[in-house]
């Protein structure tokens, strides 16, 4: 193995233990060794093991049982036994039980580095079948995006354009947007495909958490670092890389990942040994790098380095003909997920949506439609299965007070009313005049009319021309 596991071996033959230790440390395997089944039951009640390889005389009638059991070994634990002729029936049971494998003394070196490496081929492969049907509702093919506004169709020209490279992304974009989903398509639909995607928040962690996390630890690299850790970079060897809120990231830490990305290797917290890394930068963040450059929170060279392409998704009210489309689909996910009878989205109800201003994004929209199809009692959406997003109480009293429109004292005219509330509507809907129109309730035509009356220019309407 490249980069060697952590292996438990439980063997009372002390000679025979230590030899075989010191054969596999020779490996660059990490090894602790026991001699008893309570010692073993001791150390893993604190620790887990890639690989537990243990004597046979050591199984059931000699207080073994234990070995199989959920609270003695995770999940990702595999067990090798070390039989002789006269314990095979021991190890047939065992085997029965879920062993992984075994080996028959007396055995060379190079034949139990075999069965090892076997073995975790085995149970890795097994992890990612769980991973992978784990992940079934979660989609990463552009194809499969849903949205045919301007914007997203230019953002997914981009995507498949950029996606077989290996330059680092750096995908921006509000809260609820779809970053990761979007990270998770470039991965899959990149040369990188068959190997990980690996995800890290960087925003759930503490800095030293955070370090650990992407780069791993020795054992007793700190207090309460038990065993070896792997990090995420190693992990997305040769894969890909997801830095979710990198702007979150602590100078220190931001220092330390420079140094991988330029040099693509490292070393482990408290260990010696370096280690390369082959793995793809996908950033993303919700916040102005550029202002935590010129605040001095972020680092300008390690923006450059993870910024090769920039990728800014919209917000949901930047895109608001995507609003119907994505509110179908997610009606009839969770129709199904909820064994709910709800098919379609009244077209009323689809207008209500559009007004909306979704702070939240799409991650807001689906939220919505999860709730409205909980609550809802008939075979489609209507405004009342939404009303909820207004703030309405059970007696349909309005709380938002941004609804209701404030007469100075001295009052003040209609038309002036008017031109005010086109302007704001302009203002809220990034000067796209068809949203604009949506959301006031008119035609095109009639905001067309009205813009020109108010003499209002933005340059973006210039380059439409």
């Amino acid at each position: 193995m490249s980069q060697a596991g952590c292996i438990l071996i439980v063997d009372y033959k002390s000679r025979v233990r230590r030899e075989t230790a010191a054969a596999l440390r020779d490996l660059d395997y990490q090894v602790d060794e026991v001699d008893s089944a309570d010692e073993a039951r001791d150390i893993l009640k604190k620790s887990s093991y890639q690989v537990v390889l243990a004597e046979t005389g050591l199984l059931p009638g000699g207080g073994f049982e234990f070995l199989l059991g959920q609270d003695a070994i995770t999940s990702s634990t595999v067990v090798i036994l070390m039989a002789t002729s006269s314990s095979m029936d021991d190890v047939a049971a065992v085997m029965r039980a879920g062993a992984a494998d075994f080996i028959q003394r007396p055995y060379g070196t190079d034949e139990l580095c075999l069965r090892l490496e076997k073995a975790l081929k085995v149970r890795f492969y097994e992890h990612e079948l769980t991973y992978l049907r784990h992940e079934r509702d979660v989609i990463y093919r552009f194809e499969n995006f849903i949205g045919e506004s301007p914007v997203i169709k230019k953002v997914f020209t981009l995507l498949n354009k950029v996606a077989s490279s290996n330059a680092s992304i750096l995908i921006s974009g509000e809260t609820g947007t779809g970053k990761e989903l979007v990270a998770g398509a470039i991965h899959y639909s990149s040369p990188r495909a068959a190997k990980s995607f690996i995800k890290v928040n960087c925003a759930a962690l503490h800095d030293n958490l955070l370090e650990s996390e992407l780069f791993g630890h020795e054992k007793g690299a700190y207090t309460g670092a038990s065993r070896q850790r792997i990090g995420r970079f190693e992990q997305a060897d040769r894969g890909s890389l997801f830095l979710d809120e990198i702007g979150d990231m602590s100078l220190g830490t931001q220092a330390k990942l420079l140094r991988v990305l330029q040099e693509k290797e490292f070393e482990r917290l408290g260990g010696d040994k370096t280690i390369k890394v082959d793995a793809r930068i996908i950033s993303a963040s919700n916040k102005d790098l550029g202002k935590l450059i010129r605040e001095g929170q972020f680092r300008e060279d390690l923006y450059y380095r993870i910024n090769v392409i920039n990728v800014h998704l919209p917000p949901l009210r930047e895109r608001r003909e995507d609003i119907p489309l994505l509110a179908e689909y997610f009606i009839r996910k969770f129709a199904a997920d909820l064994k709910k009878n709800v098919t379609k989205l009244h077209p009323d109800a689809a207008r209500f949506l559009q007004r909306h201003h979704w702070p939240g994004n799409v991650r807001e929209l689906q939220n919505c439609i999860e709730r409205a199809i909980l609550m809802s009692e008939k075979d489609e959406l209507v405004v009342e299965d939404l009303i909820f997003m207004r703030g309405l109480v059970e007696d349909g009293e309005a709380l938002e007070s941004d609804q209701i429109f404030r007469i100075p004292p001295q009052g003040i005219k209609l038309e002036e009313m008017e031109n005010a509330l086109i302007i704001e509507t302009l203002k809220a809907c990034n000067w796209v005049q068809k949203d604009a129109a949506l959301m006031l309730g008119i035609s095109k035509r009639v905001m067309n009319y009205k813009v020109k009356q108010l003499g209002l220019a933005h340059p973006r309407w210039l380059k439409n021309r």
